[in-house]
């Protein structure tokens, strides 16, 4: 696996740009954080968040975290220059809530909505009914490499270190019939994983219909993240599940657990999916 290159980094890449007007941004969508050449859709997430964190700061500076986002992808960006256009729609004592739309060559590929409210390290937990799943040694799990013989670029993976659970790993060893993937990922910089990335890493595994036998790219068609708690040091868990393919669609399930088994984040998205 190649080392990302300076600046290439997920702080870097999700650097965001002031313009003239408040809720309005400039962004460089990064060729690293692509998936077969275009920008990974939880990538584009931890972008939006970025931009709207400068807008809450100023409105409700307790309001720190994005515990919830909501996106659509109504088309597929290119890297490159774009901008991000954000709308308030509430700002209470409780929570924030944003609006942000992605604009690229006249066009307005994806919209995000989001919410932001306050979260600190070890809030108390009154029901957790989503146990941690066992996985075995990080060194006894499979690294997955960034390109498949040069066909198939997942340049997201030269930035994250994926170890896959090589129980999961059906679709290069006959398949099982059960879509479910788990491992561990971190940066591969190991740069601390805060609430803002986890909305990335929400997106970041292959998709759960491959021990299926599905082909090819499975493009992301809404996305909802749930960011629970604050994630302590050290590499997580992530435990990714298709629930239901038919006509032509898949919906997974992402779950996240810190290096204390403590759920962190969820996920549920819609994607189209080939067999």
């Amino acid at each position: 696996m190649s080392p990302v290159q300076p600046g290439d980094d997920f702080e870097a890449a999700t650097t965001v740009m002031a313009t003239g007007d408040p809720n309005r941004f400039n962004v460089m969508l990064h060729p690293a954080w692509t998936v077969v050449g275009k920008p990974n859709g939880g990538y584009l997430v931890s972008v939006f968040v970025r931009c709207a964190m400068y807008v809450v700061q100023g409105l409700a500076p307790t309001h720190s975290t994005c515990v919830a986002s909501s996106t659509s992808y109504a088309g597929t960006p290119d890297v490159g220059a774009a901008e991000v256009e954000l709308t308030v729609l509430r700002s209470g004592r409780s929570i924030t809530q944003v609006r942000g739309t992605l604009l690229q060559n006249n066009k307005r590929p994806v919209e995000c909505s989001m919410v932001f409210g306050p979260m600190e390290a070890g809030q108390e937990r009154l029901y957790d009914d989503i146990p941690a799943p066992t996985l075995p040694d990080r060194d006894d799990c499979i690294a997955l490499p960034a390109s498949s013989d040069g066909e198939f670029n997942v340049g997201i993976l030269a930035g994250t270190d994926i170890r896959m659970d090589p129980a999961t790993m059906d679709w290069s060893a006959g398949l099982s019939g059960i879509g479910e993937l788990r491992g561990w990922a971190r940066f591969e910089d190991d740069r601390v994983i805060d609430t803002l990335s986890l909305h990335y890493f929400l997106d970041c595994f292959p998709p759960a219909t491959f021990p299926l036998g599905s082909s090819g790219w499975v493009p992301t068609l809404q996305l909802t993240n749930y960011v629970r708690a604050i994630p302590t040091a050290g590499p997580i868990k992530i435990r990714q599940r298709a629930q239901l393919v038919s006509g032509g669609y898949v919906d997974e399930v992402c779950e996240i657990w810190d290096a204390t088994d403590q759920l962190v984040a969820q996920a549920t998205q819609l994607a189209l999916v080939r067999f």
